[in-house]
């Protein structure tokens, strides 16, 4: 029976979208925007009850997992030796039947809000993660997930999450203890479904014991990918494709997002079919149901190269469907519900299904689940894999015989392998390469997988190129390009990502934390171009000690020269999972580890002039939080603000401050969605090959292409008949210019602009 509650706090923020500025953007005249119903496990805003609050009201909630013998268990997984590079198990799996109907505490808010809240407890869990083997809400209802002080929170989950195969599989919660809670209005067309089917309890720590740990040996050789970024950036565009996948909820895989010939931004993931089978134990596996229960996170990146840290982890999706698989080749190839949000960052790598290409080639991968690495070889051969696990075909795989630099680890499985022109030519299975031997590595090739069998279920060359018989190449594709969202960054725009500090003030205390002088907060200062949205902002934090932490609110303001107007804050409050002496302790305390955050606005923030980015303090003047700064003497300006008593002042010597706002500009217009022209021809910007690359409907017509600058010159005319064309724009000077296209009759106008 519900019981009557009083207090209920309702605050929707909808969640942020944004990207990384392209070197070309392409802007579409005549666009409309791409409807599209979510499906993932992309949090759409808003924050469960205090937790204060519920405390006296809620009474005994938890439900308690078993105890089982975790190192009975890690035994068991070390004689599971493979030569595949899927991950090794890391949690131990509960069925459950979890209901609102038996189990935890239901009760009424004053306005008719029906609240379900339910406690986990995994005794010594490092995480916990949850699969809803039952999830349909109606409109307005909400579910969040978070640890018992809430300075971890997912969601809110909404009738947006629901998804045809009615489950969700949720992302861990660090630390022994998860609470899960429910809000439902009274007037809804139906009651909510949920049941928690599987707990999963993480015996391994896969965060905590993977970046930054005490021995990176296993790792050492493979350069994370923010070196490459630091190079030039020859693969910062493709390393956007690639994510990290939890699979089951208890391993770990690499996937990469993948174009189609059409450019129609189907987010197609390719991977491996080991990462879904067990490294092949299942028999018979039910693979939509398997590609259901798969997590993806984005952008695990570390922002620093000579010391990589833990990546941002805000940003995931979950639930997938099964287009494709092959074990014979190794093939798998998923779907995300749902088009990645702008501020996710996407990018859908182009790919070769040929056997002509060259290298050098990279694999970009997630070795040991870590942050996002690469490896890199002159030469590949294609051959055969053989294995005790499973007999492939012959003449499948592309064999690395030797590493130039790198190697793969277990995780790295299903890892693209690009080849010069940055195109993926195939995945990862296996190998036996380490770095002290970066030998043997295999990659399953997308020729051998292009139509091994008839049936669409396990092929991959009619869902890559429906209309191409035989194995062709296809560019990449950039889904935001025509509203492109920026992460501002002074650390990165000088340089110094790698000349970072937590500069100390006394000795004891932070110079950009709570300290002696009074420092309450601390901001960075961006001077934007024009009307912006800010979406979110990223902060990099040390690795602090004590065991206390302030309270912190991040806080976007505006102003004439200093910070005036307060535009919108957002609570941050740090909490990580510890063990002392061997007892595993959750709690509320300064990050022991360096790291990068995220942390949303939604989209309604809008700013104009000067944007000042904050992070505000409260506590006591020993509890420890800061950002990196970059050294003194390391800039000759200053953007760093200091807030005390007196007010608003500049840093005392100049620097910058490692916190970096996501923003769109309101003249290129706004997206949160991909947004594709209301015609049929596709148009896309190549920045690798410097050239427009243009797909038509049928090529039983002629096309004619006239592109013009501002001044109505013409500088370059194509006309072509081919499905697809490639249109090289190597003279084109930086500016604006009108594509006209006649076709069939018609003719479609595009504005490009060439940066």
């Amino acid at each position: 029976m519900w019981q009557p509650f009083s207090f209920y706090l309702c605050n929707l923020i909808l969640l942020g979208l944004n990207m990384k500025v392209a070197s070309v953007v392409l802007y579409l005249v005549g666009l409309c925007t791409l409807a599209i119903e979510a499906h993932s496990q992309i949090s759409h805003g808003g924050f469960p009850l205090p937790f204060s609050e519920l405390r006296s009201a809620a009474g005994s909630f938890y439900e308690e997992m078993p105890a089982f013998d975790v190192h009975e268990q890690l035994r068991v997984d070390s004689l599971e030796y493979s030569s595949l590079r899927a991950s090794n198990r890391f949690a131990y799996k509960f069925i459950t039947d979890f209901t609102p109907s038996n189990s935890g505490v239901r009760f009424t808010m004053a306005d008719g809000t029906r609240v379900w809240r339910l406690g986990i407890h995994s005794a010594r869990a490092y995480s916990i993660n949850l699969l809803f083997t039952s999830f349909e809400l109606p409109v307005g209802a909400r579910l969040f997930l978070y640890n018992p002080d809430q300075t971890q929170v997912l969601g809110a989950f909404t009738h947006l999450n629901n998804s045809e195969n009615g489950i969700l599989p949720v992302s861990p919660i660090e630390g022994e203890r998860l609470i899960v809670e429910y809000h439902e209005p009274p007037r809804v067309p139906f009651q909510g479904k949920l049941c928690i089917g599987e707990v999963n309890h993480d015996y391994r720590g896969w965060r905590s014991l993977i970046e930054p740990t005490a021995d990176l040996s296993s790792l050492s050789c493979i350069q994370p990918l923010s070196c490459s970024i630091a190079e030039g950036d020859p693969f910062a565009e493709i390393g956007r494709s690639v994510v990290e996948l939890i699979v089951d909820g208890m391993y770990y895989c690499t996937g990469t997002l993948v174009n189609t010939t059409r450019y129609d931004g189907t987010p197609y993931l390719l991977t491996a079919s080991h990462c879904l089978n067990q490294q092949f134990k299942l028999k018979n596996p039910d693979y939509e149901k398997i590609a259901g229960r798969i997590v993806a996170f984005f952008n695990y990146n570390s922002p620093m190269c000579e010391s990589p840290i833990r990546g941002t982890e805000e940003m995931s999706m979950a639930s997938m469907k099964c287009r494709a698989v092959h074990e014979d080749v190794d093939l798998a190839l998923l779907e995300l519900m749902e088009i990645p949000p702008v501020y996710y960052r996407p990018y859908y790598s182009g790919w070769n299904a040929t056997l002509k290409h060259e290298g050098e080639y990279v694999c970009i991968q997630h070795p040991n689940g870590g942050t996002k690495r690469f490896s890199l070889t002159d030469e590949v051969q294609i051959g055969d894999l053989v294995i005790t696990e499973h007999e492939f075909e012959k003449n499948a795989f592309w064999n690395v015989k030797s590493w130039k630099t790198g190697c793969t680890a277990e995780g790295s499985s299903g890892s693209p392998l690009y080849d010069k022109e940055n195109r993926v030519i195939g995945a990862l299975t296996g190998g036996n390469s380490y770095c002290d031997r970066p030998n043997n590595d295999y990659f399953y090739s997308l020729h051998a997988a292009w139509r091994p069998d008839e049936v669409a279920s396990r092929q991959l060359g009619c869902w890559l190129a429906p209309d191409a018989d035989e194995p062709v190449l296809c560019g990449g594709f950039d889904p935001y390009s025509n509203a492109p969202a920026i992460r501002l960054s002074h650390v990165f725009e000088n340089g110094k990502q790698d000349e970072m500090e937590a500069a100390l003030y006394d000795g004891s205390s932070y110079q950009f934390g709570l300290n002696a002088s009074g420092v309450t907060e601390c901001a960075e200062a961006y001077q934007l171009e024009t009307h912006a949205i800010v979406h979110g902002c990223y902060l990099v934090t040390p690795a602090v000690s004590g065991r206390t932490s302030p309270d912190i609110e991040i806080c976007l303001y505006s102003g004439d020269g200093k910070p005036e107007r307060l535009l919108a804050k957002q609570k941050f409050s740090p909490q990580v999972a510890y063990f002392d002496n061997d007892t595993l302790l959750s709690e509320k305390k300064s990050l022991f580890r360096a790291q990068e955050h995220y942390i949303s606005f939604g989209d309604s923030v809008e700013v104009l002039g000067t944007l000042f980015v904050s992070y505000r303090m409260s506590g006591e003047k020993s509890a420890k939080f800061c950002v990196y700064n970059v050294k003194e003497g390391g800039l000759s300006s200053n953007t760093a603000w200091l807030r005390t008593a007196e007010g608003w002042g500049k840093s005392p010597f100049n620097t910058a401050l490692f916190i970096d706002p996501v923003i769109q500009y309101k003249s290129g217009g706004t997206a949160n969605q991909p947004s594709f022209e209301d015609n049929p021809i596709r148009l896309h910007t190549d920045r690798i090959r410097k050239s427009l690359y243009v797909v038509l409907p049928d090529a039983k017509k002629t096309a004619v292409l006239s592109l013009y600058d501002m001044a109505g010159k013409l500088v370059k005319r194509a006309e072509w008949s081919t499905l697809t064309a490639s249109i090289p724009l190597p003279y084109c000077p930086a500016g604006i210019y009108i594509a006209n296209i006649r076709y069939d009759g018609k003719e479609y106008s595009y504005k490009i602009c060439i940066r």
